[in-house]
């Protein structure tokens, strides 16, 4: 049902980060208006690392602006929209991730996933686009390289390959068990290769466990108090040796002593998903 006011989603704040970007940040903005998904929302937030760059745009869009001097990587920019989110969940993409969908089908596939979070209790949900996932995008080759797809996503029906040897199977799940749910990015039906570890719920939506598919910080609607006391907090207590270009790298921080792994919590994945990623800037 849709408030009176006619918010589909007053408890999701829609957020963007944006770094040294203007021209994807600007073709994003009239992606999400165009489409008119900006009136689904709660509340809007951009947060801009390094900003040199014109907000008209984004303000007059109703966007509340957080904003610094200098870059403070995925990290701190996550940091800085987490504390500042109100809202129970958080759609958190970047500026380089357009819709691939109408404004219906996005609605249609974040209201799916976000029952699917109250019923399944699944604080993170991937909303990029599993058959139009865009630029960069390695979880589809990491997977097809260490494993044999049985029926690749996109393909029709009748191309399913027989299943491996049982022994082949075993070999190649106790070799890579932390990507076997990147099936979900390259098999049309992953449960067919590794149905213990990915399900398919009412919905149609895919759901699986950080046991067996790392942290991604793009396109993700997940609950803020997950993000900000959980994910966050272990990577301020245990941040990563290694960074990128002098910053925290999420992911890397909390796959240090397999902690996300062992966590176990349980992850989702939309069918197919509204979002895909695409920089302009090269």
């Amino acid at each position: 049902m849709i408030p009176a006011d006619g918010i589909e989603f007053p408890q999701v704040t829609l957020s963007m980060v944006s770094w040294r970007s203007s021209t994807t940040l600007h073709s994003t903005l009239h992606n999400y208006a165009d489409t008119g998904i900006l009136e689904m929302f709660g509340s809007l937030r951009l947060h801009l690392n390094e900003a040199e760059f014109d907000d008209t745009l984004a303000l007059k869009l109703g966007f509340e602006i957080t904003r610094s001097g200098l870059n403070l990587g995925i990290f701190g920019a996550a940091e800085a929209i987490a504390e500042a989110t109100t809202t129970t969940y958080l759609l958190y993409v970047e500026d380089d991730c357009p819709l691939v969908t109408g404004k219906n089908t996005c609605k249609d596939m974040l209201r799916s996933a976000l029952d699917d979070m109250g019923d399944f209790n699944i604080p993170i949900f991937s909303m990029r686009s599993r058959r139009e996932p865009g630029d960069k995008f390695v979880r589809r080759a990491r997977y097809e390289a260490r494993f044999r797809p049985v029926h690749r996503i996109g393909e029709a029906a009748d191309s399913i390959r027989p299943l491996a040897s049982y022994s082949r199977r075993l070999l190649e799940d106790w070799r890579r068990p932390g990507l076997r749910a990147c099936a979900i990015y390259a098999e049309e039906d992953p449960t067919i290769r590794h149905p213990s570890i990915i399900k398919r719920t009412p919905r149609g939506n895919w759901l699986t466990s950080s046991r067996h598919l790392n942290w991604s910080n793009n396109c993700v609607l997940v609950r803020t108090n997950f993000l900000r006391d959980v994910v966050l907090d272990r990577v301020r207590r245990y941040p990563a040796p290694i960074t990128v270009n002098g910053h925290q790298d999420i992911e890397a921080a909390l796959k240090r002593g397999s902690w996300w792994r062992n966590l176990a919590v349980p992850m989702g994945q939309s069918e197919p998903g509204p979002f895909t990623h695409k920089r302009l800037e090269r």
